[in-house]
Protein backbone atom coordinates (compact mmCIF):
# COMPACT_ATOMS: atom_id res chain seq x y z
CA UNK A 1 0.00 0.00 0.00
CA UNK A 2 2.56 2.02 0.99
CA UNK A 3 4.73 1.84 -2.04
CA UNK A 4 1.32 2.68 -4.28
CA UNK A 5 0.99 6.29 -2.16
CA UNK A 6 -1.57 5.22 -0.05
CA UNK A 7 -0.96 5.97 3.63
CA UNK A 8 -1.52 3.47 5.72
CA UNK A 9 -2.65 2.71 9.88
CA UNK A 10 -2.41 -1.18 11.22
CA UNK A 11 -3.31 -0.97 14.84
CA UNK A 12 -2.51 -3.98 17.66
CA UNK A 13 -5.94 -5.04 18.43
CA UNK A 14 -6.76 -6.43 22.07
CA UNK A 15 -4.52 -9.67 22.64
CA UNK A 16 -2.37 -8.89 19.14
CA UNK A 17 1.04 -7.24 19.35
CA UNK A 18 2.31 -5.17 21.83
CA UNK A 19 -1.28 -5.86 23.37
CA UNK A 20 -0.76 -9.40 23.76
CA UNK A 21 -0.70 -10.99 27.03
CA UNK A 22 -3.81 -13.02 28.13
CA UNK A 23 -5.40 -15.36 25.54
CA UNK A 24 -8.68 -14.16 24.03
CA UNK A 25 -10.90 -16.80 25.90
CA UNK A 26 -9.52 -15.16 29.14
CA UNK A 27 -10.10 -11.70 27.79
CA UNK A 28 -13.51 -12.47 25.98
CA UNK A 29 -14.71 -14.39 29.43
CA UNK A 30 -13.20 -11.62 31.85
CA UNK A 31 -15.19 -8.60 29.11
CA UNK A 32 -18.59 -10.99 28.90
CA UNK A 33 -18.02 -10.75 32.97
CA UNK A 34 -18.20 -6.59 33.25
CA UNK A 35 -20.80 -6.26 30.33
CA UNK A 36 -17.78 -5.66 27.56
CA UNK A 37 -17.73 -8.10 24.45
CA UNK A 38 -14.41 -8.29 23.03
CA UNK A 39 -15.20 -7.77 19.21
CA UNK A 40 -17.21 -4.76 20.31
CA UNK A 41 -14.10 -3.40 22.12
CA UNK A 42 -12.04 -4.14 18.94
CA UNK A 43 -14.62 -2.68 16.98
CA UNK A 44 -14.29 0.61 19.05
CA UNK A 45 -10.79 1.17 18.62
CA UNK A 46 -10.62 0.57 14.74
CA UNK A 47 -13.17 3.85 14.61
CA UNK A 48 -10.88 5.51 17.33
CA UNK A 49 -8.18 4.98 14.82
CA UNK A 50 -10.38 6.80 12.15
CA UNK A 51 -10.72 9.41 14.54
CA UNK A 52 -6.93 9.71 14.93
CA UNK A 53 -6.53 9.75 10.87
CA UNK A 54 -8.24 12.63 9.97
CA UNK A 55 -6.41 14.93 12.14
CA UNK A 56 -3.60 13.81 10.76
CA UNK A 57 -2.43 16.38 7.63
CA UNK A 58 -0.64 13.81 6.08
CA UNK A 59 -3.85 11.60 5.28
CA UNK A 60 -7.13 12.68 2.40
CA UNK A 61 -10.21 12.12 5.25
CA UNK A 62 -12.08 12.35 2.30
CA UNK A 63 -10.58 9.13 0.63
CA UNK A 64 -10.42 6.46 3.73
CA UNK A 65 -10.58 3.13 3.12
CA UNK A 66 -10.51 0.18 5.31
CA UNK A 67 -9.08 -3.54 4.31
CA UNK A 68 -8.09 -6.78 6.03
CA UNK A 69 -7.83 -10.62 6.01
CA UNK A 70 -8.86 -13.02 8.13
CA UNK A 71 -9.81 -11.12 11.20
CA UNK A 72 -8.86 -8.18 9.47
CA UNK A 73 -11.02 -9.08 6.93
CA UNK A 74 -14.39 -9.06 9.00
CA UNK A 75 -12.78 -5.90 10.52
CA UNK A 76 -13.14 -4.31 7.31
CA UNK A 77 -17.14 -4.71 6.47
CA UNK A 78 -18.13 -4.38 10.29
CA UNK A 79 -16.20 -0.60 10.51
CA UNK A 80 -17.04 -0.06 6.86
CA UNK A 81 -20.41 -0.69 7.84
CA UNK A 82 -21.13 0.93 10.93
CA UNK A 83 -18.79 4.28 9.86
CA UNK A 84 -19.57 6.05 6.85
CA UNK A 85 -16.15 8.26 6.35
CA UNK A 86 -15.18 5.08 5.20
CA UNK A 87 -15.64 5.29 1.00
CA UNK A 88 -13.93 1.76 -0.16
CA UNK A 89 -14.09 -1.14 1.84
CA UNK A 90 -12.10 -4.30 0.71
CA UNK A 91 -12.12 -7.95 2.15
CA UNK A 92 -10.18 -10.94 2.37
CA UNK A 93 -10.63 -14.87 2.99
CA UNK A 94 -13.42 -14.14 6.17
CA UNK A 95 -16.70 -12.78 4.86
CA UNK A 96 -18.97 -15.50 6.33
CA UNK A 97 -22.94 -16.04 6.50
CA UNK A 98 -23.66 -16.43 10.02
CA UNK A 99 -26.17 -18.87 9.41
CA UNK A 100 -24.06 -20.93 6.85
CA UNK A 101 -21.71 -21.38 9.60
CA UNK A 102 -23.65 -23.11 11.85
CA UNK A 103 -25.12 -25.53 9.31
CA UNK A 104 -21.39 -26.19 8.12
CA UNK A 105 -19.89 -26.85 11.67
CA UNK A 106 -17.72 -24.81 10.96
CA UNK A 107 -17.80 -22.20 14.17
CA UNK A 108 -14.64 -23.82 15.91
CA UNK A 109 -12.86 -21.57 12.74
CA UNK A 110 -13.44 -18.86 13.98
CA UNK A 111 -11.60 -16.97 17.07
CA UNK A 112 -13.95 -16.23 20.45
CA UNK A 113 -13.72 -12.43 19.63
CA UNK A 114 -15.68 -13.60 16.57
CA UNK A 115 -18.79 -13.99 18.56
CA UNK A 116 -21.36 -11.18 19.84
CA UNK A 117 -24.44 -12.12 22.33
CA UNK A 118 -27.69 -12.30 20.62
CA UNK A 119 -25.97 -11.18 16.86
CA UNK A 120 -28.44 -13.08 15.09
CA UNK A 121 -31.30 -12.13 16.66
CA UNK A 122 -30.72 -9.15 14.76
CA UNK A 123 -28.57 -9.15 11.92
CA UNK A 124 -27.38 -11.50 9.27
CA UNK A 125 -23.77 -10.89 7.28
CA UNK A 126 -25.98 -9.65 4.23
CA UNK A 127 -27.56 -7.07 6.90
CA UNK A 128 -24.35 -5.77 8.49
CA UNK A 129 -22.86 -5.54 4.36
CA UNK A 130 -25.83 -3.82 2.96
CA UNK A 131 -25.20 -1.30 5.58
CA UNK A 132 -22.35 -0.32 3.27
CA UNK A 133 -24.36 0.66 0.13
CA UNK A 134 -23.65 2.52 -2.10
CA UNK A 135 -19.87 2.78 -1.19
CA UNK A 136 -17.26 0.62 -2.90
CA UNK A 137 -16.88 -2.71 -1.41
CA UNK A 138 -14.64 -5.59 -3.05
CA UNK A 139 -14.68 -9.35 -0.87
CA UNK A 140 -12.33 -11.69 -1.94
CA UNK A 141 -12.65 -15.52 -0.98
CA UNK A 142 -11.11 -19.05 -1.61
CA UNK A 143 -13.71 -21.70 -2.55
CA UNK A 144 -11.91 -24.67 -0.11
CA UNK A 145 -11.67 -22.33 2.95
CA UNK A 146 -14.05 -23.25 5.56
CA UNK A 147 -13.81 -20.23 7.25
CA UNK A 148 -15.93 -18.98 4.25
CA UNK A 149 -18.39 -21.53 2.91
CA UNK A 150 -19.55 -20.93 -0.86
CA UNK A 151 -23.07 -21.58 0.14
CA UNK A 152 -23.13 -18.86 2.54
CA UNK A 153 -21.07 -16.55 -0.12
CA UNK A 154 -24.07 -16.91 -2.08
CA UNK A 155 -26.26 -15.90 0.30
CA UNK A 156 -24.36 -12.97 0.56
CA UNK A 157 -23.58 -11.94 -2.88
CA UNK A 158 -27.38 -12.29 -3.60
CA UNK A 159 -28.50 -10.12 -1.07
CA UNK A 160 -25.49 -7.28 -1.78
CA UNK A 161 -26.30 -7.40 -5.26
CA UNK A 162 -29.93 -6.38 -4.55
CA UNK A 163 -28.63 -3.71 -2.43
CA UNK A 164 -26.65 -2.11 -4.50
CA UNK A 165 -28.78 -2.58 -7.04
CA UNK A 166 -31.57 -0.43 -4.86
CA UNK A 167 -28.80 2.05 -4.90
CA UNK A 168 -27.99 2.62 -8.08
CA UNK A 169 -24.44 1.43 -7.84
CA UNK A 170 -24.08 -2.41 -9.19
CA UNK A 171 -20.66 -2.16 -10.22
CA UNK A 172 -19.82 -0.86 -6.93
CA UNK A 173 -20.00 -4.84 -5.11
CA UNK A 174 -17.78 -7.28 -6.00
CA UNK A 175 -17.21 -11.06 -4.65
CA UNK A 176 -14.34 -13.34 -6.25
CA UNK A 177 -13.70 -16.24 -5.59
CA UNK A 178 -10.57 -18.29 -6.18
CA UNK A 179 -9.30 -22.01 -6.48
CA UNK A 180 -7.47 -21.49 -2.97
CA UNK A 181 -7.83 -22.05 1.08
CA UNK A 182 -7.79 -19.12 3.87
CA UNK A 183 -4.52 -16.83 2.08
CA UNK A 184 -3.78 -13.96 -0.45
CA UNK A 185 -1.90 -14.98 -3.61
CA UNK A 186 -0.33 -12.50 -6.47
CA UNK A 187 -3.69 -12.30 -8.43
CA UNK A 188 -5.81 -11.38 -5.26
CA UNK A 189 -3.23 -8.77 -4.57
CA UNK A 190 -3.51 -7.34 -7.95
CA UNK A 191 -7.13 -7.10 -7.64
CA UNK A 192 -7.06 -5.38 -4.45
CA UNK A 193 -4.51 -2.96 -5.87
CA UNK A 194 -7.06 -2.45 -9.03
CA UNK A 195 -9.89 -2.08 -7.04
CA UNK A 196 -8.44 0.97 -4.66
CA UNK A 197 -6.71 2.55 -7.77
CA UNK A 198 -10.19 2.71 -9.38
CA UNK A 199 -12.07 3.57 -6.18
CA UNK A 200 -10.19 5.72 -4.10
Amino acid sequence: LTQAGYAALCIDTWVFGERRGRSEMDAFKDMLWHGQVLWGMMVYDAIRAIDFLEFRDDVDSERLGTMGISMGSTMAWWIAALDERVKVCVDLCCLTDFETLIETNNLAGHGIYYYVPSLLEHFSTADINAMIAPRPHLSLAGLYDRLTPQKGLEIIDKALKKAYRKKGAEDAWQLKTYGVGHMETATMRKEVMDFLKKWM
